[in-house]
């Protein structure tokens, strides 16, 4: 819990961080080739130096330039362009930043050229950089450190640099008329003269130099260089050795010639052992005329040999230095303190004085000095041991200050790997005892309070010091150190049972010791069980006054070490648990009865309650009282009216987002433990999100996204919250909850206030691939599950409800393959198709089940209204069930091969008596098939459009079955009784996007003829016609839609010359009948067929149309009145005499239009057999009339066959038709002539598939 609130800590810092620009003037000096990597720590204010310059051929710097760098604390690679500013006179270049920042009239900027920089920003340590991005220092960057030290020195981090300044000189000009061009020299010399060799560097990436010549500034006595170099100098060489700086005055006229004039130099080290201090220098200069004189003058050392050389009184140079070293110093107290040795005499003074040194010189040798302090002691602990104890508690105090709490880690590192006093324990543990024992006596007890504020750190060091012991012994002195131990919490029990309400003193000293207790758990559990840590704290705790009476400040300060001891990781187990109750909870009654810290109380409560896992039920049960008053009716402010809703905010504001911040906060305090509670809390929860708040439902969010992440942590996936939520989410909604802003509550943006949105917080994590997937389809099933309850809690048709079910249904199966729920729903559609006596529907749905099921002895439980039994038999009875649904929607042929499968089943397991029961319902099924009339139904083409539909109908189109009877007038008219507000189209085109997207409702509506899959059967001669018509408009996919028009000018005389077909063909997602009387199109063919072709697929229809009524009356399936006979032959003779197929003969037959189109010679050869074929067909019909027509009706038979005899003369006059007058009509050879068979069935002719013909003979 600690660790998870650091966390968030850490992640506000760096959101702070991230809003952070910072404007940094700089420069920058050296060859950099693949990269800069800049040291920043988290207060660093500056990247690092840099420099930019242009040097004239003669002298001095002509064009000096700076950029200026916008840094940008950037998570990503960014791409800077910076502007570059150029002086107008050089001697301003020593403060060209503060000319920038000025925007000083000395600066000019150059707009039409600049720097452009990449720059990335790396968090962490260079090791760990190092690891995570080897492509970046595979390359040769070049590292840069901090100018100074980083926030964190980490024990054997070593640094050694110098930084010098080459700030201003002072130079006389000598008698000249000029002034002179001064160039200095900077070396770094041993002892003894010699130069050391590579200890200057001028930037990052260029090699370390040896000597380092500063810019000319042309005719200039006083020059400001302002220039920083950087002394990385070994620590061993920095005792005796000294800078040297050599001026010369470089000569315009002898072009090479440096003339030398005179040197300055300083030492590196004191005589005292302390560094060059940090600050500005004043070097005195030093004439000299000779390179020779110089060099072997000060060959040996220069304070000895100085005296030749005439000091000038009136030049000096300045430099500032400021010392990077881990190693080096410029504190004399605290050299002496590390160099302790030399001094053995005065070891208690340099202990009295640790105290003088700065906060900033202590950390940066924090680990040189801890182990000082302990060599000190090992040395002669009842000498130095109270004064290393002081020294000790001063520097673990230092670092409890928030400018050095980030050494703290620093200090832990040291003592778990650095730290090697073995014997530091007894002392430390004698000191502070002392200090605790004398808490009673003495008046002024600031020393004593800074120990107990240091508790913390000196049992770590007491633990780690006995475990370096005991490894050292093979654990002697374990019961000496044990006991120890108890007489340490003897004292520390004593100074809490002190009265303290006359001593504020004494008050500060327990504050102190309460404040540091809890944090010293862990360490006595290295050495401890839990158990005897668990007493020592009872009875620490224990020894606290029992009475409120210390005041408020010591009741806070009681209760908050109270809190942290049960929120330590003591408290966790339960063995402490059961010795450390009793003793809390005593303290928090004694609060509860005063009625004080409530607040404080309250929280340490919770926090019990929430780490008492075995309490489940107990949590169970708060959640499940929570929702309850969360989604309790009188606190729905919606339903109420808006004087009271106002009235109630006003006075107690919103108590259901209260309380869900409630619930919130307990299930956060649940921790790990929270995957105990996935996935029975989902349900709960999820009634919470039904309230229509949206500040409670955006509370709830980050819940459903810790479950899935504990789920997925533990089982590496979260299928269990998934199924709950789904579950959940299904029952709840079907129930009639939830509103319409209901389905965005998973989406990609809330609608309510700045929270994330689940979807928002899981792109977040590893698993974001399943979460966002997850995600979006709850998102989708929410849609359909919000449609399916508008549909079903309304006043809607049984065809909305359907449709609504058949989506839903559809989205279990595919998208999100939950088996349960998708039977669940099966059983819905089917009871719903039972209800509108869709009978065939029922059964194809029933039938999705069944094929869910296997022919096997698996148990099944009961489920729905089936018992429990085998799989077996649930299969049997779902195939009785179904095939009773085929019979009575008159679909004989799907129930067929579901009595095959079951009289296959009862053979094999002889069972006999079944067998013949299925054997004769299968017969039966044939005797049906072709005895019992059955009616081709009508089909149409439905679209809906606009935003008004709901979401599974809206701007999709699809083709519907019509009931039986039902004409496209009927069918119209029921679609707009079921969409009252739906405004009919009146074309068949397809809409433009403003009708799509306009808030409103139409409906497009048109028949269309279903093209049949099985052609194969509709083109065998012997099956009947009345099987064919069965295949002709079942299990259909595609369907048909023609549009005449006339291409190029329309043939006054002959209509039919220029007469297309436009031909949509639409192709559904799935086959007619099915589990819907309606299915969604999937997609659209358009084709243009020719005159030719149009009149070949109309006098076939023709032909089949005939065929199938005349083959009706022959065999007496149709009896009594032959109207309908008598009018359909009337209007195809009468056609035909009239125009009709005489009509086609002229416009194709004639030899003009086949000299012209080749190609048709086949599809005319087609067209004459289809005409002759119909001749035929007319005279058996004729022929069947004649024996069926009433005596009364005998002048319209003789009408007709008058008029069939014009119809056959008028064919006399194309020679392809001689043989049709050799035709005769006698009465008795028509009414037994067979009908002949169309090898067309109904498949429409195309110029890609040539039809078969029947020629009669």
């Amino acid at each position: 819990r600690e660790r998870d609130r650091e966390t968030e800590r850490e992640r506000d810092r760096d959101r702070d961080r991230e809003t952070v620009t910072v404007k940094l003037i700089c420069t920058f000096r050296g060859t950099v080739t693949h990269g800069l990597a800049l040291e920043i720590g988290e207060t660093v204010q500056i990247l690092e130096k840099c420099q930019g310059g242009k040097i004239n051929k003669h002298v001095g710097i002509y064009d000096a330039v700076c950029a200026a760098l916008v840094a940008l604390f950037l998570w990503q690679t960014v791409s800077l362009s910076l502007s570059l500013s150029r002086c107008n006179n050089e001697n301003e270049w020593y403060q060209i930043h503060e000319n920038i920042i000025r925007k000083s009239d000395y600066l000019s900027v150059f707009f039409y050229s600049g720097l452009i920089i990449s720059l990335q920003l790396l968090r962490g340590e260079m090791e760990q950089i190092r690891r995570e991005n080897p492509m970046i220092f595979n390359r040769g960057v070049a590292l840069t450190r901090k100018l100074g030290f980083p926030d964190v020195i980490m024990p054997g981090d070593i640094r050694n640099d110098l930084y010098l300044t080459l700030e201003r000189g002072d130079f006389e000009r000598g008698g000249k008329s000029v002034q002179k061009n001064i160039e200095v020299t900077v070396y770094v010399l041993y002892a003894d003269g010699e130069i050391l060799k590579d200890c200057i560097s001028l930037g990052s990436g260029e090699p370390h130099i040896s000597e380092h010549r500063s810019f000319v500034l042309y005719h200039n006595n006083n020059p400001r260089w302002s220039e920083v170099v950087k002394l990385p100098i070994p620590i061993d060489c920095f005792r005796g050795s000294h800078l040297r700086f050599e001026f010369r005055h470089c000569s315009t006229k002898d072009k090479g010639e440096k003339k030398l004039f005179g040197f300055a130099f300083t030492p590196l080290m004191r005589e005292d052992g302390t560094t060059l201090s940090d600050e500005s220098h004043e070097l005195f200069v030093y004439k000299v005329s000779k390179e020779a004189l110089l060099s072997v003058s000060l060959s040996l050392c220069p304070h000895h040999n100085l005296l030749i050389f005439q000091r000038s009184t009136k030049e000096t140079l300045w430099i500032s230095t400021q010392l990077s070293s881990t190693k080096l110093t410029q504190n004399v107290d605290l050299l002496a303190l590390l160099k302790w040795k030399a001094h053995p005499d005065r070891v208690m003074d340099i202990l009295g004085r640790l105290r003088h040194v700065s906060g900033e010189e202590i950390v940066k040798f924090l680990q040189d000095i801890l182990d000082t302090l302990f060599s000190i002691l090992d040395d002669n602990t009842d000498k130095y041991g109270p004064l290393v104890f002081q020294s000790l508690v001063f520097i673990i105090n230092l670092l409890r200050d928030s400018k050095y709490y980030h050494f703290c880690p620093i200090m832990d590192t040291y003592i778990q790997k650095h730290f090697a006093g073995a014997l530091a324990y007894k002392e430390l543990i004698r000191c502070l005892k002392w200090y605790m024992d004398r808490s009673a006596e003495v008046v002024r007890q600031n020393h004593i309070q800074e120990a107990m504020r240091a508790l913390e750190y000196l049992l770590k060091f007491i633990i780690q010091s006995r475990i370096l012991y005991s490894r050292a012994t093979c654990g002697m002195e374990e019961e000496q150190f044990r006991a120890s131990i108890q007489e340490l919490f003897q004292s520390i029990r004593f100074v809490l049972s002190l009265d303290s309400r006359s001593s504020e003193t004494l008050v500060f000293t327990q504050a102190a010791l309460l404040n540091s207790f809890p944090a010293i758990f862990d360490e006595l559990l290295q050495m401890f069980t839990v158990q005897e840590v668990a007493e020592f704290v009872r009875g620490t705790l224990g020894s606290m006054p029992s009475t409120v009476h210390i005041g408020q400040s010591m009741d806070v300060v009681k209760l908050q070490s109270i809190a942290r001891t049960v929120d330590s990781r003591l408290f966790s187990f339960p063995e402490s648990r059961r010795i450390l109750l009793p003793v809390v909870l005593h303290h928090i009654h004694l609060h509860l009865r005063q009625q004080k810290e409530l607040l404080i109380c309250s929280g340490i409560l919770s926090s019990i309650f929430s780490i008492i896992k075995t309490s489940s039920l107990v949590w169970n049960s708060y959640f499940s009282l929570t929702v309850l008053y969360i989604s309790q009716p009188s606190l729905q402010l919606e339903n109420t009216t808006p004087a009271k809703r106002k009235n109630v905010l006003d006075k107690y504001g919103d108590m259901r987002a209260m309380m869900a911040y409630e619930l919130f906060s307990m299930w956060q305090k649940l921790g790990e433990n929270k995957i105990h509670f996935i996935p029975g809390m989902i349900g709960p929860f999820l009634g919470v999100t039904l309230v229509p708040q949206g500040e409670v439902r955006n509370i709830m969010i980050p819940i459903f996204h810790d479950m899935m992440d504990w789920e997925q942590r533990k089982n590496g996936n979260f299928k269990q919250v998934e199924a709950e939520l789904i579950d959940k989410l299904d029952s709840l909604v079907s129930e009639g909850k939830g509103d319409e802003n209901y389905r965005e509550l998973f989406s990609l943006t809330q609608l309510f206030g700045p929270y994330p949105s689940l979807l928002e917080k899981i792109e977040q994590e590893t698993w974001r691939e399943t979460g966002i997937s997850f995600v979006t389809s709850v998102t989708r099933l929410m849609e359909r599950l919000l449609d399916y309850r508008d549909c079903m809690k309304g006043d809607e048709t049984e065809n909305k409800k359907i449709g609504c079910t058949v989506n839903l249904l559809n989205f279990y199966k595919s998208e999100i393959n939950k088996e349960e729920m998708y039977i669940r729903y099966i059983h819905k559609l089917c009871d719903m198709h039972l209800q509108a006596e869709n009978y065939t529907e029922a059964a194809f749905t029933l039938l999705l089940y069944w094929e869910l099921l296997h022919w096997e002895e698996r148990p099944l439980r009961e489920f729905l209204h089936y018992p429990a039994q085998s799989e077996w038999h649930r299969k049997e009875g779902l195939s009785r069930k179904v095939i009773h649904y085929f019979n009575k929607g008159k679909c004989w042929e799907y129930g067929v091969p579901l009595c095959r499968e079951l009289a296959f089943q009862y053979e094999t397991l002889y069972d006999y008596q079944s067998l013949s029961w299925i054997r004769k319902m299968e017969a039966a099924y044939y005797d049906s098939i072709m005895e019992q009339q059955r009616l081709e139904p009508e089909f149409f083409r439905v679209g809906f459009y606009g935003r008004k539909f709901p979401f599974f109908l809206r701007n999709k189109e699809f083709v519907c079955r019509g009931h039986d009877y039902e004409r496209l007038e009927a069918f119209q008219q029921r679609m707009l009784g079921e969409f009252p507000q739906a405004i009919a189209m009146q074309h068949p085109n397809q809409p433009d996007e403003a009708i799509l997207q306009c808030d409103a409702q139409y409906l497009q509506i048109y028949a269309v003829t279903p093209v049949p899959e099985n052609v194969q059967i509709l083109q065998m001669d012997r099956v009947p016609d009345r099987i064919k018509s069965f295949y002709r408009v079942n299990n259909v996919r595609r369907f048909r839609y023609d549009r005449p028009f006339h291409k190029g000018s329309k043939d006054r005389e002959n209509e039919f010359k220029s007469l297309w077909i436009e031909r949509t063909t639409l192709i559904l997602t799935l086959p007619l009948p099915g589990i819907s009387r309606w299915f969604e199109v999937d997609k659209r063919e358009l084709v243009e067929v020719s005159p030719l072709e149009n009149a070949i697929y109309v006098v076939e229809n023709k032909n089949h149309e005939l065929r199938t009524l005349i083959s009706q009356y022959q065999h007496k399936q149709l009896h009594g009145n032959i109207n309908l006979l008598s009018m359909c032959l009337n209007g195809v003779i009468d056609a035909a005499v009239n125009g009709g197929i005489a009509r086609y003969q002229e416009a194709f037959f004639d030899k003009e239009y086949i000299s012209s189109h080749p190609e048709d010679t086949e599809k005319i050869t087609a067209l004459k057999d289809l005409m002759q074929e119909q001749v035929y067909i007319l005279g058996v019909g004729l022929a069947v009339h004649d024996k069926l027509v009433h005596p009364e009706m005998r002048p319209l038979h003789k009408k007709l066959i008058d008029q069939f005899q014009m119809m056959r003369s008028s064919l006399y006059v194309s020679d392809f038709f001689i043989q049709v007058a050799r035709l005769t009509l006698p009465t008795s050879r028509l009414g037994s002539t067979p009908l002949p068979t169309s090898r067309l069935g109904s498949t429409p002719l195309s110029t890609s598939r040539q039809p078969h013909f029947l020629h009669l003979d």
